[in-house]
């Protein structure tokens, strides 16, 4: 009798255990993730993990990205156009929002550093430098 029973409750587990397995639902079976960005958005992220930015010389290092991210961000915008006066005038302002954004950005992360350098521990989170400008 006692062979009946384990025999009996091993099949229920293994019934129970293959409809569980019919139902569930495969991770490969889950429906993609789309992300669909907007084409007049143009967005630039600087990183500085690797600088020092309680030194004067790593803050430069990061001014001198930030601008060259700049530079490249506004290239794109204004479609490449950087000869003639609208053109010109695109590309300034661009420059100028990308930089109203980017000083805040940098400032943050300096004080960040130096909160670090200071007290060892800092209450503002590090994150990339972020730009964006549309076309």
């Amino acid at each position: 009798m006692d062979y009946m029973k384990l025999l009996s409750a091993c099949v229920a587990v293994a019934i129970t255990g293959g409809s569980f397995a019919m139902v569930a639902t495969p991770v490969e079976a889950k429906s993609p993730i789309i992300v669909v960005a907007d084409s007049d958005i143009v967005i630039r992220s600087i990183s500085y993990a690797d600088l020092n930015l309680a030194s004067a010389s790593g803050e430069a290092t990061l001014n001198g990205r930030v601008g060259g991210g700049i530079k490249s961000l506004c290239l794109e915008a204004t479609d490449g156009a950087d000869s003639g006066f609208v053109p010109n005038v695109w590309s300034h302002k661009c420059r100028t929002s990308a930089w109203n954004q980017a000083r805040p950005q940098v400032s943050q992360a300096v004080r960040r550093a130096r909160d670090i350098a200071q007290n060892g521990f800092s209450p503002i989170a590090a994150v990339a430098i972020t730009i964006t400008v549309t076309k």
